[in-house]
């Protein structure tokens, strides 16, 4: 090139003119040209464009052009421009060529900007729509619209966990069944400097982009045509079926959507989202339906090739002059545009580029027919590598806020927030509230694990607000978080610490369970001490001081053991306490070898009821022979032996829950005693070597009927002061083989019958002695002293001697004395019985 041609092919780049050129650029840097660009758009896709320019400097600004608008423009062939806006997100330096200097500018749109920022957020009971809003507000670059004519789902949770905006929105949409596209203004008075992302459903108006002809690309063609255009079908999925488990509602909810198979068997996607995904059956439906359509659009496409440069994803045309498809609609689903600016003669000779002279634009194609519904397919969410740590949040100043359904709130260490975890960041790099609350109002209700859980039976625990707990997630589903466990960390210790660097006087060999009241004031605890040879069990409450200890008794301490207090079993309370059994109790210290024989099992007891029953029949029997009142309350020994003996009726008189009810004989399953019960609900003491009740105070025995007292040697009853014996009818006191002995060692003896007749009656003689002074007998009217046919009457004022004998009246001297009179002062004895008591009841 001679220099007068390369100093006019400069200077048309010093001072560029847009005025005829193919491409333009406007751009925040003067002096640009564009020499070509190519680059796709898509419908779900990104819109990205390579643009190779011309400068005469070799040291353009870089910084002036980065993160900057730009708006790339095609001459179309009725003159109007065709407008790309986007950022500018990369600038090269491509090298020089005949003093000029090249460089390619990556046109992205604003959305870019979300790929590169990658964070983790926590959404409560929003909708797709909703959270999409709020990401987008962080940028004040974005553009956007809904052009969604249904109601989206809420959904409890939504978390964006170590991925990028726009890898989260767009899982999002898709799985709300949505579409995007990009919407640029082609007004040539507009000043959008960007374009704007339409998020749109099936029922959306499609943009019309008018009718395209099918004819041939050339260059002396007036007007844009597409010069290839043909069909491509493909086998595709028929059936789409979703469901989920929703534990509120108890059930799995689920819907399918079917497409016409033809002669091929039903070919179904089977998904299962995460649990509680669809609160009812319309939204499942939807959900089938939006994947089967996502599904179903590679079943027909069209792939063409052209030069009409007004095609744009997700627009649709009408095609003309087609000899099949003539007259049909379609919607561009993905678009490769390629094109070449004329730059006029002297930068083709100055670059060896004839193909710049008049410059060139061309593109291929898919596009789907206009009645095809666009939805993105739905992808697998990003899985959770393992189980994570959390604190529990909810109410202020409460120790626990669950809810009915055995499910507390959590929040994670890694949330950002007003109030995030001790430690955490208060900058979530999002302007919308509510990631990290601190309370009640973080996250959503989470299911506490339980060993086990039924209907009205299992575990139950909850941890409390504050408490670290393990976080583990179904399927790995941020979504789906379920706390399978409790940890304990620096700021809690374990209740019974023990081993390396632990302040107690034991290895580990304590655990169990201690709970503390909501208000710190109490606690109880479940302890099992598994040291060798000390084995124990400990049930306590802090109420009241109230425990049962059971093995190796010993001080006891959380943090130490302490001396020996005995071994068996202790049960304590400094208030009340009380044993109910309301089909028998029995309290005894017979042992058993290893356990052996029945829980009811009195032997010992039954046998010692035979010697009673026989010693109270014999003493009854022998009563009777001596005309005295006999034993009448005997016969209910008999009926307590009855009751608790096996061979008679206390067993189990059929069989129990389907097995026999017979002990195992030695060395088999099956045998012929009885398993023994208590007919009636008694209450037993048994023991083989003493019993004893003491009290410093008072104590009372009442029986409504009888009260048998029965022993087979010596019976001994003693008093300190009074001993008192009342009977409502008779008392009889009878000795079979010694003597009855009344005695009064300090005080009078009195034999009294206050309405009857008193009786002394002997086989031998009765004698009467008083050793201190006299003996005096009283009677009102009459005494008579009678030996065989010889008597003394006192009668009146009369004394009569009467025998058949001789009346003999011995003595020193016999003086006469004159009569005198009196009477003998007897007091009167009181009348009355004592009522027998029918009913005796105890009220509070």
């Amino acid at each position: 090139m001679d220099i007068p041609t390369l100093a006019v092919a400069l200077a048309s780049l010093a001072q560029p003119s847009q005025h005829a050129r193919l491409i333009q650029l406007r751009a925040p840097v003067e002096g640009l040209v564009v020499e070509r660009f190519h680059g796709q758009e898509a419908v779900c896709g990104a819109t990205v464009l390579q643009i190779a320019c011309l400068a005469t400097s070799a040291f353009l600004d870089a910084e002036a052009l980065l993160e900057q608008p730009l708006d790339l423009q095609l001459r179309q062939a009725d003159g109007t421009q065709r407008h790309w806006q986007g950022l500018c997100t990369e600038v090269a330096q491509l090298g020089g060529d005949g003093g000029l200097a090249r460089y390619r500018l990556t046109l992205a749109p604003w959305t870019a900007l979300l790929e590169l920022r990658r964070n983790a957020l926590v959404f409560q009971d929003l909708d797709a729509r909703a959270i999409c809003e709020r990401i987008f507000a962080d940028y004040p670059q974005a553009a956007f619209r809904f052009d969604v004519q249904a109601a989206l789902p809420a959904h409890p949770i939504t978390t964006q966990y170590r991925e990028t905006d726009w890898a989260f929105v767009t899982r999002l949409l898709a799985e709300a069944g949505l579409a995007w596209r990009y919407a640029h203004a082609q007004d040539a008075d507009s000043q959008a400097t960007a374009a704007t992302l339409v998020i749109f459903d099936p029922q959306a108006q499609v943009p019309d982009s008018g009718t395209i002809r099918f004819h041939r690309s050339d260059l002396a063609e007036a007007d844009d045509a597409i010069g290839a255009f043909g069909e491509r079908r493909g086998v595709v999925p028929t059936a789409s079926t979703v469901t989920s488990w929703h534990s509120e509602q108890v059930r799995a909810l689920g819907a399918q959507a079917q497409a016409e198979a033809g002669g091929l068997p039903p070919l179904e996607v089977y998904v299962q989202p995460r649990a509680g995904r669809f609160a009812q059956e319309a939204t499942a439906q939807d959900q089938a339906q939006a994947r089967l359509d996502a599904l179903r659009v590679p079943h027909t496409l069209h792939a063409g090739a052209g030069s009409a440069r007004v095609l744009a994803a997700g627009a649709a045309f009408t095609l003309r002059q087609h000899a099949q498809h003539d007259g049909q609609r379609f919607v561009p689903v993905a678009i490769e545009h390629v094109a070449v600016n004329n730059l006029g003669q002297g930068i083709v000779a100055l670059l060896d580029a004839p193909e710049l002279e008049h410059g060139s634009y061309r593109n291929r194609f898919l596009a789907v027919p206009a009645a095809t519904p666009l939805r993105a397919l739905p992808q697998d969410r990003p899985r959770m590598p393992g189980p994570q740590s959390a604190r529990v949040v909810g109410v202020a100043d409460a120790a626990l806020s669950p809810s009915r359904d055995h499910q507390v709130r959590i929040q994670f260490p890694w949330q950002r927030g007003d109030q995030p975890t001790p430690g955490g960041l208060t900058d979530s790099a999002s302007t919308a509230p509510g990631h990290a609350p601190g309370d009640q109002r973080a996250g959503t209700w989470v299911p506490v694990a339980e060993w086990v859980a039924g209907p009205n039976w299992g575990s139950h625990f909850l941890p409390r607000i504050g408490s670290e707990v393990l976080v583990e997630f179904l399927h790995g589903d941020i979504d789906q978080p379920r706390i399978t466990g409790q940890l304990y960390n620096g700021e809690l210790a374990p209740p019974f610490g023990g081993g390396l660097d632990a302040r107690a006087s034991h290895p580990g060999t304590l655990s169990g369970l201690h709970t503390q009241s909501h208000d710190g004031s109490g606690t109880q605890q479940w302890l099992l001490d598994d040291t060798p040879g000390q084995l124990r069990t400990r049930l306590h409450t802090s109420l009241a001081d109230t425990r049962l200890e059971l093995g190796y008794l010993v001080q006891h301490s959380d943090t130490a053991r302490g001396a020996l207090r005995g071994q068996g079993f202790e049960l304590a309370s400094q208030g009340w306490g009380n044993v109910h059994a309301a089909q028998g109790l029995l309290l005894s210290s017979s042992a058993r070898g290893q356990g052996a024989s029945t829980a009811l099992d009195v032997a010992e007891a039954v046998a010692q009821l035979h010697g009673a029953q026989r010693t109270a029949q014999a003493l009854h029997a022998t009563l009777t022979q001596q005309q005295v009142p006999g034993l009448d309350a005997h016969p209910s020994v008999t009926r307590l032996r009855e009751a608790i003996d096996p061979q008679a009726q206390g067993k189990y008189t059929a069989a129990v829950g389907g097995q026999a009810a017979t002990k195992p004989a030695d060395g088999g399953r099956d045998g012929q005693a009885p398993v023994e019960r208590f007919a009636q609900a008694r209450l037993l003491g048994e023991s083989p070597d003493h019993i004893a009740w003491t009290t410093p105070a008072s104590a009372v025995a009442y029986a409504g009927q009888a009260l048998q007292l029965t022993v087979q040697q010596d019976a001994q009853l003693s008093a300190g002061q009074t001993l008192s014996a009342v009977s409502g009818q008779h008392t009889a006191l009878f000795a079979q083989r010694g003597p009855i002995k009344l005695i009064a060692a300090a005080g009078p003896v009195s034999l009294q019958a206050h309405t009857g007749a008193l009786e002394l009656l002997a086989d031998q003689a009765v004698t009467v002695t008083a050793t201190d002074t006299r003996i005096d007998v009283l009677a009102q009217h009459k005494i008579v002293l009678q030996a065989g046919q010889t008597s003394i009457t006192l009668e009146g004022g009369d004394i009569t001697f009467a025998c058949p004998g001789q009346f003999t009246v011995k003595a020193s001297m016999h003086p006469f004395l004159g009569g005198e009179s009196g009477s003998a002062i007897i007091d009167k004895l009181p009348q009355g019985t004592v009522g027998g008591i029918r009913k005796l009841s105890f009220s509070r």
